[in-house]
């Protein structure tokens, strides 16, 4: 009798731009596959005096020696501000169905507890080939590393708490070609979003996944669905759009 596989939910966030540099030993390796586009993004990045000589890529990425921290602690925005705690959670173990990923506009795709470097880029840069860094990694089918970590941790609903707003921040919309792909298969997407916060709206979405543990971690794997109300968060209203 084969055992029965669990079902999971993979919960994408946004990385920021406040940072803080706190070194770290002990870090996980990053997904699979994802280190020879992360080189050839460095590459390119190095060829873009813009984006080279700015202090914090000298400092952290473009510096062989620079400190690695954990991508959890280096990120200090409202986002992470508000969701540090469950974090931290679900790092530690207390909601096994659930896996996070960071989505960055250098690193791609980060682990929680992985060692990273400072930087500072944005999707909407452009590189020194005319090309914006949100092509690059939609040239490079970061999707596909997104569809093999999918299929690899059993993650049957994925929830998107991303920005997909031009120019700077289309980080959703990096892996179009892969919410098209999943409307064709069992596998649920859902953009969270919130009608009417304007600028605030990462910070909504960031209390959005604190409410969704606080009050039922199974709403991620469908059991029930979400609402599209939480008592936590008065006068807001999410929409989840199917991907």
């Amino acid at each position: 009798m084969c055992p029965i596989k669990p079902i999971n939910a993979l919960v994408l966030i946004p990385c920021c731009k406040q940072k803080k540099v706190t070194p770290f030993r002990r870090t996980s390796q990053p997904i699979p596959n994802i280190l020879p586009l992360r080189t050839q993004l460095l590459q390119q990045i190095q060829r873009t005096p813009v984006l080279a000589n700015i202090p914090a890529n000298q400092r952290g990425i473009l510096n062989p020696n620079a400190p690695l921290t954990q991508s959890i602690h280096l990120y200090v925005g409202n986002f992470y501000q508000v969701t540090k705690k469950s974090l931290w959670s679900i790092l530690a173990g207390q909601y096994p169905s659930i896996h996070v990923l960071i989505v960055s506009a250098f690193y791609g795709l980060a682990k929680l507890d992985e060692g990273v470097k400072e930087y500072e880029l944005q999707m909407g840069n452009i590189l020194h080939n005319g090309m914006k860094v949100y092509q690059f990694w939609k040239q490079n089918n970061l999707w596909q590393i997104l569809y093999n970590y999918i299929n690899e941790n059993n993650i049957y609903y994925v929830w998107s708490l991303l920005p997909d707003s031009m120019p700077f921040f289309p980080y959703h919309r990096v892996f179009n070609k892969l919410w098209k792909i999943l409307r064709n298969t069992q596998i649920q997407c859902f953009h969270v979003r919130v009608r009417g916060a304007g600028s605030g709206t990462g910070r909504k979405r960031a209390e959005w996944l604190v409410q969704i543990l606080n009050t039922n971690p199974n709403y991620l794997v469908g059991m029930p669905f979400p609402p599209t109300q939480l008592r936590g968060i008065p006068n807001c209203v999410f929409h989840y759009v199917q991907c």
